[in-house]
């Protein structure tokens, strides 16, 4: 039977704070340079953020602002969002796998 990863979802949770404050650091500011803040995805959801620079980094930054940019601020946030979030849960369940394979089976909690 499938279970839900509590590690998973933890990482999921702490992603998208990060993500939130992000978007509020965007939202919030007035720096031309708002697009290098979706830098830090580039490391944190690294391999899977790779599928984002390819229509990102091509384009320029809208001089009206981050709400009206499709591709600088809706994209990133939208795959960020998605696959990131997914990939987080992917590695939180590793982990969690990991930590009850060492703690041996009789650990394991029973589904």
């Amino acid at each position: 039977m499938l279970r839900f990863s509590r590690y998973g979802l933890a990482a999921v949770v702490l992603h998208l704070v990060i993500l939130g404050c992000t978007v509020w650091l965007i939202l919030g500011g007035n720096n031309p340079k708002w697009p290098i803040y979706w830098m830090i995805f580039l490391a944190l959801d690294f391999p899977v953020s790779l599928g984002v620079m390819p229509v990102t980094w091509l384009v320029p930054g809208s001089v009206s602002g981050p709400l009206d940019d499709l591709t600088n601020f809706w994209w990133p946030l939208a795959y960020h969002s998605v696959i990131g979030s997914a990939w987080w849960y992917i590695v939180g369940w590793a982990i969690e796998r990991r930590v009850w394979h060492r703690r041996g089976a009789e650990d394991e909690p029973q589904d």
